[in-house]
């Protein structure tokens, strides 16, 4: 049975958002995961009147479903990382203090921290572990075997650490691969497509204002057919370097295709947008193919409650066709009807 439009929508972009970072991936398997194993075991503590150790678990779950939630609505992974990490590590520890059992869910703490938090605290969040266990002495005798325990537990924290320095570094370079224009160096459609969802799930979130351009370099079939490839993929790097040093750094850079760019402009209202699209008019003047200007059609749009990326693309579109019937090297805002 098919699913309804609105679920199929959110499936296809949790898909797009995952395959596109590893990390957010991670952050909805372990969510998921500890979901599943601790509900029922916190359910079954209530009824077995382990109130504390019920609650303190229940404080858990309530919690990293509070950061998966923050994790796939934008927010920084780095921080939350470190968030997560701290209340694994915390909460481990006061389950431990309070039964023996938390000694099992030491392991998968440390393994999951290796994926979810900065390398450099896999290990101290680890040792920090280790430490409380030395300090606090009755899970460690009561669990028995200590000194196996911690060695154990040790070795598990080296290999996390190990695996996820360089299995960061390699995901690093995989989606600097994915998600960059090999000729330009801005980022790609693919990665215009995942920003564009997060921009406006953060602007439904802040109900701050954000803003696209489409840009489309004027008459650039020309200055290949004159001047050759070599001369228009020069052209097209250099674009890119002139908008990237005229705008924010929070704006976003993206090539659409061919001649065609999107800049991503957040917290930028309709004058904001007219000031950014001024200044960077000003700094295309030195934009040229031998010698030749080479001017730009602008259109642009402020995103509308309850807008999706397709309409909101659709209006910057529109904009950018009036510019060019307008004569080309303008500026055209999509406004919305008064």
């Amino acid at each position: 049975m098919a699913l309804p439009a609105p679920s199929a929508r959110l499936l296809d972009t949790l898909r797009q958002r995952v395959r596109a970072d590893f990390r957010l991936g991670v952050y909805f398997v372990f969510g998921g995961l500890t979901v599943a194993v601790l509900l029922p075991i916190t359910a079954l503590r209530f009824a077995q009147g382990h109130t504390l150790l019920a609650v303190i678990e229940l404080v858990i779950i309530a919690t990293i479903l509070l950061m998966v939630r923050h994790a796939w609505r934008g927010g920084n992974l780095d921080r939350l990382g470190i968030l997560v990490t701290l209340l694994m590590t915390s909460g481990g520890a006061l389950i431990t203090a309070v039964s023996p059992v938390g000694l099992f869910w030491l392991f998968p703490i440390v393994t999951a921290s290796g994926f979810l938090a900065p390398t450099w605290l896999t290990l101290p969040a680890c040792f920090a572990l280790i430490g409380f266990l030395l300090w606090e002495g009755n899970a460690l005798l009561e669990g028995g075997q200590p000194l196996a325990m911690l060695g154990a537990l040790f070795v598990n924290g080296v290999f996390a650490s190990v695996f996820a320095r360089h299995a960061g570094a390699r995901r690093a370079q995989l989606e600097q691969m994915a998600t960059l224009d090999a000729l330009t160096g801005a980022e790609n459609r693919r990665a215009l497509e995942i920003e564009l969802e997060i921009a406006i799930a953060g602007a439904r979130r802040d109900g701050r204002p954000v803003a696209l351009a489409l840009i489309d370099l004027d008459h650039f079939k020309r200055v290949n057919d004159r001047h050759g490839h070599g001369v228009g993929d020069r052209v097209l790097q250099d674009f890119v370097r002139i908008v990237q040093a005229s705008v924010r750094r929070t704006d976003r850079l993206f090539r659409f295709g061919g001649e065609e760019f999107v800049l991503l402009m957040p917290a930028t209202d309709e004058i904001g947008f007219e000031f950014a699209m001024v200044k960077l008019r000003k700094a295309l003047l030195e934009l040229k193919a031998c010698g030749e200007p080479v001017t730009a059609s602008v259109g642009g749009a402020i995103l509308q409650a309850g807008e999706n990326r397709d309409g909101w693309l659709g209006r910057a579109d529109d904009a950018l066709y009036r510019a060019k019937e307008g004569g080309r090297n303008r500026i055209e805002i999509d406004l919305p009807p008064d």
